[in-house]
Formats: C-alpha cells, structure tokens, sequence
C-alpha cells in the first residue's frame, strides 16, 4: 500500500514517513498542494494524510476537489486547527478522519490502519458499519434501512464512534469531540448517552456495537 503524506513541514514529513515505513507502508511526500496533484496523476494511493496549513492552497479546499472530482481516497487530516468547527468543517467536506497537532505517531499509525481496513465503508455523506448507515449531512440514521430516531447528541456520539472504529476512544477525546468548547457537561452525562445509543441500535438490530473497555475508554466494532 502506497501513501501520500502532503506535508509542508519536511522535518515532520520525513518523520512520518520513516514511521510508516516501519510498518510495511510505501510513500510519498508531497509539500505543497501543486506537488501533492501532480503526485495524484503518477500514482494510485490507498490513503492521503493532509496538512490543512499548506503553503500554496487550503487544504480543505484541496480536499473539496478531491471530492468534487470522485476521487474517495480515505483521507486523515493532520493539523494544529483544533477548534469543535474546524473539525466539523473538515469532516463535512470529506476527511474519514482527524487528527490535531502535537500527535503521538502511535495514534496516527493507528489511525491510519484503521482507515485501510475500511478503504470502502465511508463515501462523502455516508458512515457505514454492517448493516448501520449515517447520513453526516442529513443525521439520519438507519439499521437495514430502517429509520432510527436519535437525539443531536446521541448522533454526534455515533459519529465519533464511527470515525473511529476498531480504536479504542477515552472519555475525554469523546467530549471533546462532541461538546463545543466551553460547554458544560455533568460527569455522568456522557456515560447516559451511550447508553441510549447502544439501547436504540440493539432494538433495532443492528450488528454493531459499543464496549466498555474499563479504565480506558469505548470500543466501537
């Protein structure tokens, strides 16, 4: 697998790629959005890791041309814009995943192969595991098909969740997923909206599921 790191700070580039190698990873360093499509008409790629500070172009609008020309490449955008909308922002325009700097290079890693263990399952409005599906720009969620009601907090759980499948999620990274900055939250609040989105998909069927992982966080599979 072959993938294109579109970096312009060299010094983390190259770290990232010596990371990926390590893990059987081929790759490719593109500093700029003008390198990063030439690269694009070279080569085949199984996933991007994108910097949205490029020097040239905007990575979210380099990441809107992806998507406007068909190209669902997964993509995992890498960046210091930490902010509750500019990850939204990000996602709604077609990254599968985000991560915001300092990072630990385990975490993208881990990262990074959950994305291409699922190279199919996402599409620019959709989030699907098994027989679940979330419309990210309409929030509708559906088992078989089927139509799940769901509360704007419990679908903002879900979707987290389904960003990140396979990896094990804390407490903290979730709320600060899905609560703005600054809002206040009670310390059981959380936990009761997980469990109304597990009561909602297991009445419903669907073949996924949420784990506690004690003393760590949630697994969603």
């Amino acid at each position: 697998m072959r993938v294109l790191i579109t970096e312009d700070n060299v010094e983390l580039a190259e770290f990232i790629q010596e990371a990926i190698s390590q893990e059987g990873y081929l790759s490719d360093i593109a500093s700029s959005a003008v390198d990063m499509k030439l690269l694009l008409q070279k080569a085949s790629y199984s996933a991007i890791i994108l910097d949205l500070g490029l020097p040239d172009i905007d990575g979210i609008y380099v990441l809107k041309s992806l998507r406007r020309n068909k190209n669902m490449v997964p993509v995992l955008i890498l960046t210091a814009r930490g902010g509750v909308q500019d990850r939204i922002k990000g996602l709604n325009h077609g990254a599968d995943d985000y991560l915001i700097k300092p990072f630990a290079i385990d975490e993208l890693i881990a990262r990074l192969k959950a994305l291409l263990r699922r190279p199919n399952s996402l599409s620019n409005t959709n989030l699907e595991s098994g027989n679940l599906l979330v419309d990210v720009i309409t929030k509708a969620v559906t088992v078989d098909g089927n139509n799940i009601v769901m509360g704007k907090t419990e679908v903002a759980i879900l979707e987290a969740f389904m960003w990140n499948a396979g990896l094990t999620v804390s407490k903290e990274s979730l709320e600060n997923m899905i609560y703005q900055d600054g809002y206040s939250v009670s310390e059981n609040a959380l936990q009761v909206a997980i469990h109304r989105v597990r009561k909602k998909l297991s009445d419903a069927g669907a073949t996924t599921k949420i784990s506690t992982i004690r003393g760590v966080g949630y697994l969603f599979k």
